[in-house]
């Protein structure tokens, strides 16, 4: 069996038995428990053919599902509960902490997250205009409640208690709130007070009320701030079959990742130009995975990436397969919680159908000539990728978008020229800053509009 053959399946096993046991320890009656259970299944099954005649390795390989399962059920064991959390429900309760992110949520309500000594809270409607950044301590009367479930299709309240929400505060016209500003912030603190800075500037660059759903959108592709687009521009999208192009992942890592690699390939191709290249990428990669605030699907990408171009530092062949199975064991084992959540399932089912469904139906259409052929790749790479997403999406959310292909087609080089054009809105001064800035909003426009049309199809 071949290294990265056995790699990719014990990567598979580990993460199938991870979630397995994420469904079973959510509770038996979850309707979940039998899709978890499905999955192992189906994995070892797979895993059965491909080590067909090899007893050994099957064995071997049968102690992944173990490991993965027994961390996610150490994890959920240990992770803590209600019965820690000093916050209790009152009308008026007096809580102190350090403000670690805030914004405005999808109904419009102002917000803080904060982060007290033993767990974290978030308080709902804060005044307007209130002046806050990361890392300042935060004294407030508020009102506190339980954290509950909205609706039937989403375990809120169980989402909340992942990130350590139990409960959540609602600050209104007779409760109290101090803020002092902290000039020396934790470091860890420091990304999100980026952030703060990011959003702060489009929302200058970009005033108008017109301009609203153009902002939430820019921020959204530039760090994955998706509170502030309107619930029914999330719904056009999710009914479209474009709503993972709204959310950061692999797909804007892997951009800037072409770009940094088109920029350095003047440095030559001798054995030190490439190290230098792959050290100045992996610092660049890590320098805005930091930024946007690790989340699960860039966090994959950039883990990715780092052992893709490691390969070169170690004077090894790069292999794409081999990468994505290593990070997907480091990132489970660093993090049991990680494959239960739906990007993590989305991005890796991605990019495992771009490794190994995508080469073989690129090469049952001939193509003649260079633009016959970018267009079959980008049609084969959406196909592949629909092909692993679609049974995912359907378990999570019960529908299927019938142009989801449509869609992709049509806003993917939106979305790479929106992530280009970015920066140089927000940093080109002058006219050419402005013309960028102008371009970019049309672009953005361009991008809702065709989601919102096949939407209502």
């Amino acid at each position: 069996m071949r290294g990265e053959t056995y790699l990719f399946s014990a990567a598979l096993l580990f993460t199938a038995g991870n979630l397995s046991a994420a469904y079973i320890c959510a509770g038996a009656s979850s309707p979940d428990t039998a899709a978890g259970l499905t999955v192992l299944a189906c994995t070892v099954l797979l895993l059965a053919a491909l080590t067909a005649g090899r007893r050994s390795c099957m064995a071997y390989l049968l102690a992944f599902p173990a490991l993965g399962a027994a961390g996610s059920a150490i994890h959920t064991a240990l992770r803590p509960g209600i019965e820690s959390s000093a916050l209790r429900e009152a009308d008026r309760l007096a809580i102190s902490g350090i403000i670690t992110d805030g914004g405005i949520s999808s109904s419009g309500r102002p917000f803080l997250e904060i982060e007290t000594e033993s767990e974290n809270t978030i308080i709902y409607n804060i005044p307007a205009g209130t002046d806050w950044r990361p890392g300042d301590t935060v004294t407030a009367v508020v009102r506190c409640t339980r954290v509950r479930n909205f609706s039937d299709g989403f375990d809120y309240r169980l989402y909340m208690e992942e990130r350590g929400i139990f409960y959540t505060c609602l600050f209104s016209n007779d409760c109290r709130m101090v803020i002092r500003e902290c000039s020396r912030p934790p470091v860890r603190l420091l990304p999100a007070r980026m952030r703060q800075r990011f959003s702060t500037a489009v929302d200058r660059a970009m005033p108008s009320e017109e301009a609203a759903v153009t902002r939430a959108v820019i921020k959204a592709l530039a760090y994955g701030y998706q509170d502030e687009i309107p619930d029914e521009i999330e719904e056009s999208f999710r009914q479209s079959g474009a709503i993972h192009l709204l959310a950061l992942s692999g797909m804007h890592l892997g951009l800037l990742y072409g770009l940094l690699s088109g920029l350095l390939s003047v440095a030559g191709g001798s054995a030190a130009a490439k190290k230098l290249k792959s050290v100045i990428i992996m610092a660049i990669l890590w320098a805005f995975t930091i930024f946007t605030g690790c989340g699960v699907s860039i966090l994959r990408a950039a883990v990715m990436f780092t052992i893709y171009e490691a390969g070169i530092l170690a004077g090894r062949k790069r292999c794409g397969v081999s990468s994505l199975a290593m990070s997907a064991l480091i990132i489970t084992s660093v993090d049991p919680a990680a494959p239960s959540g739906l990007s993590f399932q989305l991005s890796y089912a991605a990019m495992t159908a771009i490794f190994l469904i995508y080469p073989h139906l690129r090469d049952i259409v001939p193509a003649g000539n260079r633009i016959a052929r970018q267009f079959r790749d980008v049609c084969a790479m959406t196909v592949a990728c629909q092909i692993t997403t679609a049974p995912i999406i359907f378990l999570h959310f019960g529908t299927f978008a019938f142009f989801s292909l449509t869609a992709n087609l049509l806003c993917s080089p939106l979305v790479s020229a929106a992530m280009l054009l970015i920066p140089a809105a927000m940093l080109l001064p002058g006219f050419t800053g402005q013309a960028a800035e102008r371009l970019l909003s049309l672009t953005i426009e361009i991008f809702i509009r065709i989601n919102t049309t096949i939407s209502e199809l």
